[in-house]
């Protein structure tokens, strides 16, 4: 019997969020990430139901529909509709392991800020997230929170400055990548709507243009969500 490792196939980037609206910041973090870490594609997961913030203000088959468009041209970003389509909350650690069954021989690589990560240890089953997945991790100098104690501990055990890292193993790391800052929010881009003023420029023009058909962000209170 051979002891050989199966080989690893080309690195898939994970970028979840509520997506509410999908906006430039999201797909340049993206975009940028893929070609740091010479990842074959990115996957841009709408959360379902997510378990820290309140509810999106858009529907999930629009927040789907927004991200097919923006990702649209750029064939390595990918709208990936999984956790809309599981009942309940949406948890990372599920995702991530739906993801593994699904390429079992192909590094998995969850991008997140410092912020989240500073309180990754509230998260549900966290410390699986290093089984399934490597962690690419935003780490701009200007903004470094403080970390909860269990989140430092991983860092100085998995911190790898070396993108060669996701070749050799399919989960585990904790990368830095340095993505230009866009200081674009999607709750901006709500207040704008509710407003009647235009966030172009922010977002991708079909994105706009569905937005403006569909008033779905007409309602001040829809505003109050980041």
């Amino acid at each position: 019997m051979s002891n050989d490792k199966p080989t690893l196939e080309p690195p898939i980037g994970v970028l979840g969020g509520t997506f509410d609206p999908i906006h430039h910041g999201h797909l340049r973090l993206a975009l940028e990430t893929a070609e740091q870490l010479h990842l074959d594609e990115v996957r841009m997961i709408p959360n379902g139901q997510p378990p820290h913030r309140d509810a999106p203000a858009a529907s999930a088959e629009q927040r789907a529909h927004w991200v097919n468009l923006a990702t649209a041209p750029e064939p390595r970003l990918t709208m990936d509709s999984r956790e809309l389509r599981r009942a309940g909350r949406s948890y990372t650690v599920d995702t991530l392991a739906d993801m593994r069954a699904e390429w079992p021989n192909r590094p998995l690589c969850l991008i997140m800020g410092r912020d989240v990560f500073a309180d990754l240890p509230s998260w549900h089953h966290w410390r699986e997230l290093f089984e399934l997945a490597h962690i690419a991790l935003i780490d701009r100098g200007s903004s470094r929170p403080a970390l909860a104690a269990e989140a430092a501990a991983e860092l100085d055990i998995r911190y790898s400055d070396d993108p060669a890292i996701l070749a050799s193993r399919p989960a585990g790391a904790i990368i830095p990548i340095e993505p230009p800052t866009l200081a674009i929010s999607a709750s901006r881009i709500r207040a704008l709507l509710a407003a009647g003023a235009s966030p172009r420029y922010l977002l991708p023009d079909t994105v706009l243009e569905e937005l403006m058909t569909t008033n779905v962000y007409s309602q001040p209170a829809t505003t109050e969500r980041s």
